[in-house]
């Protein structure tokens, strides 16, 4: 039997890491399904992942949400911080408690128009609070459209 030397063994373990690492940066998850919400006054696009939305426990979903940003919001966020003057959409892990109307944020993810990851924002750490899902928002019509 072949002994296999040690730096056979670390080209192995280099090359499994960055296919890794690649897989797990891709803005293209396999089995994406981006299915169109609404769009807000100013222009933003909403869309959910119809293909990953689960029952996180009673009455309570969580789901991928994207809204593509329009040049209006962008400079709203670019106010807030300059650094997102490239951004161009958002990708949100969000739970929505349909009996009681609220939504929290768990993940936050700020990308460029090349797919290009700006900014990650774990909410789920500080225990993001729930909000009031407000009537003619973006996000009643993805109530309404998820909750059914």
């Amino acid at each position: 039997m072949k002994k296999i030397g040690w730096k056979s063994r670390l080209g192995w373990v280099v090359v499994l890491l960055f296919i890794t690492f690649v897989g797990l940066t891709r803005v293209k998850a396999w089995g994406e399904d981006w299915k169109f919400s609404t769009q807000s006054k100013d222009g933003t696009m909403y869309y959910y992942d119809a293909s990953r939305v689960t029952h996180a426990s009673e009455g309570v979903l969580k789901f991928w949400g994207k809204a593509v940003l329009s040049p209006e919001a962008v400079k709203k966020f670019v106010k807030i911080d300059f650094k997102l003057i490239e951004l161009h959409h958002i990708v949100s892990l969000i739970e929505m408690n349909c009996t009681e109307r609220k939504r929290r944020s768990m993940w936050i993810i700020f990308y460029d128009k090349n797919g290009v990851a700006i900014e990650n924002v774990d909410t789920a750490l500080g225990e993001s609070d729930w909000e009031i899902v407000t009537p003619g928002s973006p996000q009643e019509d993805l109530l309404v459209t998820l909750c059914r």
